[in-house]
């Protein structure tokens, strides 16, 4: 009696079992993921970087696009990194520890299960790894190479032109971007106390602040963002009884692709490709190996 007991129970949990185990045969995992072509960790890393960089409520284009400015971006600092100028080399060579010393911020299965709560979860589990999967391996390139690419949250509405980081990033030109001004980041207004007013001395064609004076220190734009913790470096000043209201437009440096924009150009119709070579000009969509 007692043997035909034991092997009930060896049945049912054989049973309980088999789809895990069958999951672990095929695709290599416990999550279910078909193992990626390289035989390493480069699309677990995109898939736990994404989620910190754009809303995983976004469009699945949208989310498709930003996969690949990750890998291209994680690729083009892992051959800098380890010294190398093979991609297939620096794809096996990345580790998690190294990520954030590259300047990524990965965030395990387990920190987004946390993130996301038991009820949302697989769902947008499932979203991040169809965008992440539909673009194993593809990237941005110039001459077979990397490129890197800048991005933000919400433009000024325009995008800015990359002429004011070097010619080597002519790449970036600036686009339209009509749509951000529908965003609740496209404008902030504070009020700050400063020694003397400031001078705004430059802006770039978009309206982005490149040069000012605060008595006789000099900043740029981005210096003054950081500096008072402001939005963007597109602002405007102005004294007022209270103080000087400092009022910024877009979220972000303003240059590459506006994930807000990409956001609402998928929601019209348009594919991650049609999206990325709208902010990136005159770029190779490749996939390696």
């Amino acid at each position: 009696m007692r043997e035909k007991i034991k092997t009930g129970l060896s049945i049912v949990i054989i049973l309980i079992l088999f789809p895990y185990v069958s999951v672990v045969f095929r695709t290599g995992n416990m999550r279910g993921q078909e193992q990626t072509k390289s035989g390493n960790n480069l699309e677990e890393y995109v898939a736990g970087i994404l989620p910190g960089q754009m809303q995983i409520s976004y469009q699945e284009e949208a989310l498709k696009a930003q996969a690949i400015i990750i890998r291209t971006n994680l690729l083009k600092k892992g051959m800098e990194y380890y010294g190398t100028d093979n991609l297939e080399e620096a794809a096996t060579l990345i580790r998690e520890d190294d990520l954030k010393i590259m300047g990524f911020t990965y965030s395990s299965p387990e920190d987004l299960e946390q993130l996301w709560g038991y009820e949302q979860w697989k769902e947008y589990e499932t979203k991040l790894w169809e965008a992440v999967g539909a673009t194993e391996g593809q990237i941005l390139t110039m001459g077979g190479l990397p490129v890197e690419l800048p991005y933000h949250a919400v433009s000024a509405g325009k995008t800015r032109s990359g002429q004011i980081l070097g010619e080597e990033y002519s790449y970036l030109e600036s686009v339209e971007c009509p749509e951000d001004i529908e965003s609740a980041d496209y404008m902030e207004i504070q009020i700050l106390e400063f020694p003397d007013f400031p001078e705004i001395m430059e802006k770039d064609e978009v309206g982005y602040v490149t040069k000012l004076y605060i008595g006789e220190e000099l900043l740029t734009g981005e210096e003054f963002r950081s500096r008072y913790s402001l939005n963007s470096s597109c602002f405007t000043l102005d004294e007022t009884e209270e103080g000087v209201r400092v009022t910024t437009k877009g979220l972000g440096h303003g240059l590459g692709l506006s994930m807000f924009q990409a956001n609402r150009l998928a929601t019209e119709g348009q594919t991650y490709l049609e999206i990325l070579l709208y902010f990136y000009k005159n770029v190779e969509c490749i996939s390696f190996p």
